[in-house]
């Protein structure tokens, strides 16, 4: 059998580097089992290698729209992408006579981590075949290893992370991790689309009858990714560990759908706020523009619901019943909300930002039209 010569590269905001033998005893960043490079490079050929490359090739038959067999692939390229607390992602391109495909690979190595990849694969299934959406990766097969599990998905090319970041003058900035070109701050105008776009990807996957959503979620994490394309930008979301309910309503088949939603956009309005400084930092708090770019998005993802008269006549007058609450009740609204966070880095900032946020809320919504 033809067997591709496989190169082995680490990515990096500077570029791509190769990987070196006697770098290969490095462990792995962020894994406390100090996991070598040897080990998880070699794991992951063995996944590739396995039935003779079956799964990897059906993938690529599927991203090709044809047949593709294992004579015609030239090189396989992998390379670890990342590191974080739950999966070691690598991307894994095949270099073909005539062109390349390119697919992600989550790796996990914690127990943690391995539960949470086992569950993803389901739930991105299941999210999938629910709703008709083009934001959430393909995932094409998994599978559990002695040390690794591994999810092998859709790469989306040319998307890459983002984060809040502060200039020296005291400035904060939304800055893209452009893998192999470095840094760039995006401009006013990109990053309210950002969080536009990421709420209203949020808001369409959320099932107004069972109150399910995609949650948890943190831009700390990376869990959108965004692609700039000349002044605009697109965003994807290339992870859903859970889809239920976020907060477990008593008596959930009397619920009212609309006290639900409100506190879906309670919670959406303050996470999108919420980063790492840098992605590795300090929990950081996204300034007011995020918070209208946030209403934007939920209100333009909610018109766009299927069924949604089932609920309202239309969104505004979803608005109107929104308008008729005070700063105070807000407030008061939020507090189950935020006691959820209790003991988590974000808590802190949440509360020491939460009467401004409130305020803030309170005026966008009032000024949004009836």
């Amino acid at each position: 059998m033809h067997a591709p010569p496989i190169t082995y590269l680490i990515s990096s905001p500077l570029g791509d580097f190769p990987v070196d033998e006697d770098k290969m005893h490095f462990p792995l960043e962020c894994d406390p089992r100090e996991t070598p490079y040897k080990v998880y490079f070699q794991t992951i050929k063995n996944f590739l290698q396995q039935d003779s490359f079956s799964h990897l090739l059906k993938a690529a038959c599927k991203r090709c729209g044809r047949e593709v067999h294992v004579h015609e692939i030239n090189e396989i390229i992998i390379r670890a992408e990342k590191h974080g607390a739950l999966y070691h992602p690598a991307s894994i391109e095949l270099v073909l006579e005539k062109s390349s495909v390119k697919f992600g690979l989550n790796v996990a190595v914690s127990e943690t981590g391995r539960d949470w990849l086992k569950k993803e694969f389901s739930v991105i299934q299941d999210i999938k075949k629910k709703c008709n959406l083009p934001y959430l990766p393909e995932v094409y097969f998994f599978d559990e290893q002695a040390t690794m599990s591994f999810l092998l998905e859709e790469w989306f090319e040319g998307y890459h992370e983002f984060h809040l970041s502060m200039t020296e003058s005291g400035e904060q900035v939304l800055k893209l991790w452009e893998f192999g070109k470095g840094y760039t701050n995006f401009s006013e105008g990109q990053r309210f689309e950002i969080y536009r776009q990421a709420s209203k990807i949020l808001t369409l996957y959320y099932d107004m009858n069972d109150f399910s959503q995609i949650y948890p979620w943190h831009h700390a994490a990376g869990d959108f990714i965004a692609k700039a394309e000349g002044n605009g930008v697109n965003i994807r979301l290339i992870t859903a560990r859970q889809y239920n309910p976020y907060m477990v309503f008593q008596e959930k088949e009397q619920m009212n759908p609309v006290i639900a939603l409100f506190y879906f956009l309670l919670n959406l309005t303050v996470r999108m706020r919420l980063d790492k400084l840098d992605g590795v930092g300090d929990t950081v708090w996204a300034e007011d523009f995020c918070l209208e770019a946030s209403v934007k998005g939920f209100l333009e993802g909610l018109g766009l619901k299927k069924g949604l008269k089932d609920y309202f006549s239309s969104e505004k007058e979803f608005i109107n019943i929104l308008k008729s609450f005070s700063p105070e009740d807000l407030k008061a609204a939020y507090s189950p909300l935020i006691d959820i966070y209790k003991g988590t880095n974000d808590y802190p900032v949440i509360i020491e930002n939460l009467d401004g946020h409130v305020e803030a809320l309170n005026a966008i919504l009032r000024n949004c039209p009836s």
